[in-house]
């Protein structure tokens, strides 16, 4: 009989690591058929950010129709209600976190270190709001990661302000449509009504009591400072290999950071085996230079799939909505390979650091509470 403490100490660890393999690599491979087409999620998701490239193009200013597009691209994946009031709600918290966002990423953009700085804060301080409540938590997320994206592409825009409206009016028109869709589904009952989210029954005044409470604690604190010490390692490697183009790293930490630890793990390993799809996909794409027509087809399809593709597999999703969004923020143009390999080492590098930050705070992350479950 062995009873080398070693490898006893060795048998529970290596069951453990087959156990999260298979869970990473079987969950990736798992299709989820059984929900139904949605055809009235994708009509809206491709008519919001099918028509805007479509003008654009046709006025001869496809960079303009991109950046409405990607306002809406923000907007248009939002779950159908059962009433028009509650899918009013949906949309109009959506908007104002997008414009909020194309606001916020103005204002910090092209200002050198303080630009930086600037997001690192923001996103801080928007992750400690979120702890509000359910509601809140959402917003947070969605600005947090619309301010990252939006940053990057400020600082390359010849006109911020111009940009801020662009995008604000994708997002309004993305809003526009999905409403317009959702009312004529529900009247001839065509796709699927996302179940109501649970609303607390805790008063303002109890919210604030117990947000207030939970900053008296780690736990309440946690959460931003692992997504604000990511982000600070993000500028920090960003500006060490300046010959690279890192900054996508500060976009992929947003995106994978989860306020709850509960599948964080598993989530980021998809993302970034769905990131090396997309990548690929997107060399495949835009490898040549896309004539205005071939633009709209592509980005308008893509959109279409991915309210598809999001109900049934994640790392499927992730990537159709890759080459979405690398052909939005560069413009429509040819994107170099070295750019592309770029963003996935960027990606590979985000998710080493938000599960390092996990592993490191673990102990202290909160549970989630019955009446207040964030998202990730």
């Amino acid at each position: 009989m062995d009873t080398d403490p070693s490898r006893a100490a060795m048998g529970p660890a290596f069951s453990r690591a087959v156990r999260g393999t298979r869970t990473v690599f079987g969950g990736a491979l798992e299709w989820d058929g059984a929900d139904a087409l949605d055809l009235s999620g994708m009509a809206v998701t491709a008519l919001g950010m099918g028509v805007p490239i479509l003008i654009g193009v046709l006025a001869g200013y496809p960079r303009i129709g991109l950046a409405a597009s990607l306002g809406a691209m923000w907007v248009g994946n939002a779950p159908r209600g059962a009433s028009l009031a509650e899918h009013w709600r949906t949309v109009r918290d959506i908007v104002l976190a997008a414009i909020g966002a194309a606001i916020a990423a103005a204002l910090i953009a092209r200002h050198g270190w303080w630009s930086d700085i600037g997001l690192v804060l923001i996103a801080g301080m928007a992750a400690l709001l979120g702890g509000f409540s359910r509601p809140a938590a959402i917003a947070s997320q969605r600005f947090i990661t619309f301010v990252a994206i939006g940053l990057g592409i400020a600082m390359q825009a010849p006109d911020r302000i111009l940009l801020t409206i662009l995008i604000a009016e994708g997002a309004i028109w993305a809003a526009l449509c999905a409403l317009a869709v959702g009312a004529a589904a529900r009247r001839w009952r065509i796709g699927q009504i996302a179940p109501p989210a649970p609303r607390s029954s805790a008063s303002f005044a109890q919210l604030y009591r117990r947000w207030r409470g939970l900053m008296a604690t780690i736990g309440g604190w946690i959460y931003s400072l692992r997504l604000m010490a990511c982000l600070a390692c993000a500028v920090v490697i960003r500006e060490a290999v300046p010959q690279h183009h890192y900054g996508w790293i500060a976009v992929a930490v947003a995106l994978l950071t989860q306020r709850q630890g509960d599948g964080l793990v598993v989530k980021v390993l998809q993302r970034a085996m769905g990131v090396a799809a997309g990548v690929m996909a997107t060399e495949a794409i835009a490898s040549r230079p896309l004539p205005g027509w071939a633009l709209v087809i592509v980005i308008a399809s893509l959109a279409a799939a991915s309210p598809w593709l999001r109900k049934r597999s994640y790392v499927a999703y992730t990537a159709a909505t890759t080459p979405l969004i690398l052909l939005l923020t560069s413009g429509g143009g040819t994107i170099a390979q070295g750019l592309l390999l770029d963003r996935l080492v960027a990606t590979l590098i985000a998710a080493g650091l938000v599960i390092m930050a996990f592993v490191a705070t673990r102990r202290f992350t909160p549970r989630p509470s019955p009446d207040n479950r964030h998202p990730g």
